[in-house]
């Protein structure tokens, strides 16, 4: 697409350097015209020799490419999750903080929840460490509570980052060229063609820097994400202390409640069935008296 544009650039200067009139104009024009043709000509084949090099390298290398010399890039990430025991959420945290502060890491964000008794007893903690330091931070998170689960994964960029990389050099290039073009034009309709190529370089020049800007930052610092939750209460099983007590009492009411709620269950099912009892009792007296009412008087 690019050599198109420059192919058509190559026309519109001959047609500009061709329109002009007049002895002298027309002179200076040819010579505009032929010196902004012959430049977007040049800028033609070193583009594609910068197309050339901008292949990948598993392309160049016939299929058997390599990683870079400064070794593979990869990019870290992981996920903890650990149960602290009760009222020690907020020390885990803050201890994970400090651990992340001392290996040259920072926190990226954090949040956290409240229990039933108003106090925060989860939350989340994502933070960055160096990937130098990427092992020794997931050990000693790790330390921190009980691991009740773990993920890390990895992911190597160093073919990406290979490509970037000869895309910027060759678009540096081609910037280059245009900005050379751009001091040598001699009318404005060459020098606006000239710059409009040059903006479009320029832009997708900025986005191959910061996606390599992006990748940079992704390799040097690894993302650790940690889930922290207190454990549930254990049942005390002595009378040692208030807490013991009111668990005591807690337990003792439930289970209270829960054989009242049997008993009436019970008494609902056999109610009826010692009614019927006491009606066939009712039932049998009365068979019985009527006998001796209907004998007659001596």
């Amino acid at each position: 697409m690019r050599k198109i544009l420059l192919v058509g650039l190559v026309a519109a200067l001959a047609l500009v350097g061709a329109a002009c009139t007049g002895d002298d104009e027309s002179a200076d024009g040819e010579s505009a015209g032929g010196g902004a043709e012959a430049a977007v000509a040049e800028l033609a084949e070193e583009q594609t020799a910068a197309d050339d090099e901008a292949q990948p390298v598993a392309q160049r290398s016939g299929g058997g490419g390599s990683l870079p010399s400064a070794g593979p890039r990869i990019v870290q990430t992981a996920s903890l999750a650990l149960s602290v025991p009760r009222a020690e959420f907020q020390q885990t945290v803050d201890s994970a903080r400090s651990i992340a502060a001392g290996l040259g890491g920072f926190v990226v964000s954090s949040s956290a929840s409240q229990g039933a008794d108003r106090r925060l007893v989860a939350g989340t903690l994502v933070v960055r460490v160096p990937g130098r330091a990427y092992a020794q931070a997931i050990e000693r998170l790790s330390d921190l509570g009980r691991v009740e689960a773990r993920e890390e994964s990895g992911q190597d960029v160093s073919a990406e980052v290979v490509d970037l990389e000869a895309r910027a050099r060759h678009l540096e290039a081609v910037e280059r060229q245009l900005l050379q073009l751009l001091e040598e034009a001699d009318t404005v309709a060459a020098a606006l063609a000239v710059q409009s190529e040059l903006n479009g370089v320029q832009l997708e020049l900025e986005q191959v820097r910061g996606r390599l800007r992006h990748l940079d930052d992704q390799v040097a610092y690894a993302t650790i994400s940690l889930d922290v939750r207190e454990r549930a209460p254990v049942a005390a099983t002595g009378g040692g202390g208030p807490w013991g007590i009111v668990d005591a009492w807690s337990t003792a009411a439930h289970g209270f409640v829960t054989v009242v709620g049997w008993m009436l269950v019970a008494a609902a099912t056999v109610a009826p069935v010692v009614l019927l009892l006491l009606l066939l009792y009712v039932a049998a007296r009365l068979v019985a008296r009527r006998p001796l009412l209907r004998r007659p008087s001596a």
